[in-house]
């Protein structure tokens, strides 16, 4: 667990995100309960899904005002767009958000190789729709999308995405957890 304001010091020095933008995201995330808020004289605690959620969410860049939109569609977002019924399987993320968190756990707890795989990836945040890509180091890029929308279908005239390097998710995760 890292205090709220350790994870925004390593967003800002592993990412490179000024803190003077993430701290506001940060209270518009707590006051609707999507991070905790810690008490009076206790600093709230995040753990790996809580600094995925709030990178997420800075990186795909939204007007302050949703944010939380932002958040709660990076909870819903599926690969490629799939509905995913009860009895899919358990090797696909029901996720962004989930994907994300794994992608820390192995970095975090994982062996060698899955730690070095993950150092590899790119992952990009689209701007100007929900989207994230993550391209792993065979090429292969996996794209969530909301359900019921098309993966591979550009949603705007241009397309702009906030990106972090394997590398840097890797330094930010192993500096907090």
């Amino acid at each position: 667990m890292a205090t709220l304001n350790r994870v925004l010091d390593s967003i800002q020095t592993h990412i490179g995100f000024p803190r003077s933008r993430s701290t506001g995201v940060s209270r518009r995330l707590q006051e609707a309960g999507l991070l905790p808020s810690g008490a009076p004289g206790v600093p709230p605690e995040l753990d790996q899904r809580d600094a995925c959620l709030l990178l997420a969410v800075l990186m795909s860049a939204p007007m302050l005002h949703e944010a939380v939109d932002h958040a709660r569609a990076y909870s819903a977002m599926t690969p490629g767009g799939a509905v995913l019924s009860a009895d899919a399987p358990d090797s696909i993320p029901r996720s962004a958000l989930e994907y994300l968190t794994v992608e820390a756990l192995m970095v975090t707890s994982g062996d060698a190789e899955s730690f070095e795989d993950v150092r590899n990836h790119r992952f990009e945040f689209v701007h100007g729709w929900r989207e994230l890509s993550a391209h792993s180091p065979e090429g292969t890029v996996t794209r969530f999308v909301l359900p019921g929308e098309l993966a591979s279908h550009q949603q705007a005239p241009h397309r702009i995405a906030g990106v972090v390097r394997g590398e840097a998710f890797v330094n930010l995760m192993k500096d907090l957890f």
